[in-house]
């Protein structure tokens, strides 16, 4: 959290105050952000970002869910879209704010539940790889920012989770009720700012995005317990799952920079196996992931008996008695810690898990290797292998 006293430090020589919601005053705002001209900023109620001054009444922005993701990159990447990502996190808080303190609470809160950035971060480099960055990138940003929450809320509460980020889920701070209504806001929100770019095209990809990650959830849910499923199956399903979100920020950073129908499409197949990489990630730490670091409730794949990668790989390779004993402890409705430990150590053991980090490996050299097709900005396309590169080294 940047502190007050942090905020009142260093060089502020520019007075204009400037609006997220103004066109015109937009590309002086993210301007004036990255060259350091305002330095050190406040957001007021009305989502404007300038010098601080005693009458503008500063709301202090939680920058930390950006600052990880990027800066695990490298810092010349954190340099590269910070500003960009700033004016995302004031837009966000601009939209989100009520009047009604009850659901103004709850809307910021998810706000600090929420995901690591890594869709607008892909959007933003995307774009700035083709062209430039404007006011529909932020809005985009922020548009998949809130989709990409309001699954994760959704998500916890089909899970049964505790913890996300260190904090208490929605269904464990409230209840199942209220998480299902806030993530329903955050759509609708996400609905709204869309609209406001004005491009069918982008309203449309991220419509199509949203479907195919529902009906992807939905399949999985369908397939709990097959634990026959094959390994294209199973890749089918994630690609309906967690890519969708992740090609479409990719292909929307392009789209809004104004980048051709064939460059486009390349961004989205990187977006594609990059959703691939990650989900199959997720995966791997939901079985050999500490909670302290993934900060979330972990083994529930095991416990919801759905079959993922490490897993299926497992079954493929055992013999007759190792399948059936790992089944069965599995399918026990006594299931607890010590009975996870037991199949995630033979997991382990096995080969699969390191079989399934390879895959996840497989296609982020992949989805680099399309990028050498793209011409563009080359500090952005290589940010663009850092982040990919980054799902498959990340620990959460």
């Amino acid at each position: 959290m940047i502190e007050f006293a942090d905020l009142m430090t260093g060089t502020c020589t520019n007075t204009t105050v400037y609006s997220v919601d103004s066109v015109h005053r937009f590309s002086d705002c993210v301007s004036a952000l990255a060259n350091g001209i305002v330095k050190n900023f406040a957001v007021d109620g009305k989502g404007k970002i300038g010098k601080i001054t005693p009458s503008l009444s500063p709301v202090l922005l939680d920058v930390s869910p950006f600052f990880g993701i990027l800066r695990s990159m490298s810092e010349d990447a954190y340099r590269l879209i910070a500003p960009e990502m700033t004016a995302m996190e004031a837009l966000m808080r601009q939209v989100l704010s009520n009047a009604d303190p009850f659901v103004d609470e709850v809307v910021r809160y998810s706000l600090q539940i929420g995901g690591k950035r890594l869709r607008p971060a892909l959007l933003f480099l995307a774009g700035k790889t083709v062209g430039s960055i404007d006011e529909p990138h932020i809005r985009a940003a922020a548009s998949l920012e809130f989709v990409h929450t309001a699954t994760l809320i959704h998500d916890d509460i089909l899970d049964g989770a505790t913890l996300r980020r260190h904090l208490a889920t929605f269904n464990v701070r409230w209840n199942a009720q209220i998480g299902v209504l806030a993530g329903d806001l955050l759509l609708t929100k996400a609905l709204e700012l869309t609209t406001k770019t004005g491009e069918m095209g982008g309203i449309r990809a991220l419509a199509e995005a949203c479907k195919q990650t529902c009906e992807g959830e939905l399949r999985q849910i369908g397939a709990a317990g097959r634990f026959d499923m094959s390994t294209e199956e199973y890749r089918q399903i994630i690609a309906g799952k967690t890519a969708p979100l992740l090609a479409c920020s990719a292909e929307l950073g392009a789209l809004y920079a104004s980048a051709s129908p064939a460059v486009i499409e390349r961004f989205r197949f990187f977006g594609q196996k990059l959703g691939l990489a990650f989900q199959i990630i997720d995966d791997v730490l939901d079985l050999v992931g500490e909670t302290d670091a993934a900060g979330k409730t972990l083994r529930t794949d095991l416990v919801h008996h759905k079959p993922t990668l490490p897993l299926i790989l497992y079954l493929q390779g055992a013999t007759e008695e190792e399948r059936r004993e790992v089944l069965v402890r599995i399918r026990r409705d006594d299931f607890d810690e010590q009975s996870a430990n037991w199949v995630v150590e033979r997991l382990d053991e096995s080969g699969a898990v390191n079989a399934a980090r390879k895959t996840a490996q497989q296609l982020v050299e992949e989805a680099t290797e399309s990028l050498t097709e793209i011409e563009g900005d080359c500090e952005a396309k290589q940010a663009l292998a850092k982040l990919a590169q980054f799902v498959v080294s990340r620990e959460k």
